[in-house]
């Protein structure tokens, strides 16, 4: 896999609602999304961010029929691996939906690779380990964690330990580059 060593953009596009089922409130057509993809790109927003759990592999779809489009090596993608859409029957959910992405955005290198919920995140780090090693991703991270240090703030206890950590402690084993998304304590 090559690696893109574009310089990291600000600001991401998101395609979260992006061909979805109208769940999100999102009516236009991929015809009709095609000018917002030339735009954001002629602009130079060239950071995509999308997920399988976005229109159940809908919005990986039509962002990956205008990335088919141009040059891989001018643009990012940012993808997801959501826990709770990942196949139980495959040996390695994490790779299966991966692969599945992958195809759907045509391309086999994402240059950021999300696990997108803290809930399990020790075993889908583990699971990752071997894709990560294979030169198909660029960084790794983990979404959706701020909520438990908010939560855990108002609520006025301190967090002596979390996932976050232990998933950290796990990707140093693995010597795989993590996205640190918490503050130091």
């Amino acid at each position: 896999m090559e690696q893109n060593h574009m310089e990291m953009p600000k600001i991401a596009m998101g395609a979260w609602a992006w061909g979805n089922d109208r769940t999100f409130g999102n009516t236009l057509t991929e015809e009709e999304l095609r000018p917002v993809f030339q735009t954001a790109m002629d602009q130079g927003l060239n950071l995509w961010d999308t997920a399988y759990v976005y229109g159940m592999g809908t919005s990986e779809t039509v962002l990956g029929s205008f990335l088919k489009s141009i040059p891989r090596e001018s643009y990012l993608v940012s993808t997801k691996f959501t826990p709770q859409c990942a196949d139980p029957e495959v040996q390695n959910a994490v790779t299966a939906m991966y692969e599945g992405s992958a195809e759907r955005l045509g391309t086999e290198f994402m240059d950021f690779y999300w696990i997108h919920n803290p809930v399990g995140a020790p075993k889908w780090i583990t699971e990752l380990i071997p894709l990560a090693k294979s030169g198909k991703i660029g960084k790794i991270g983990v979404t959706k964690v701020s909520h438990v240090e908010d939560a855990a703030k108002a609520a006025k206890i301190v967090l002596s330990a979390d996932e976050i950590a232990a998933m950290e402690s796990l990707a140093d084993k693995a010597d795989i580059n993590v996205i640190r998304m918490w503050k130091k304590r």
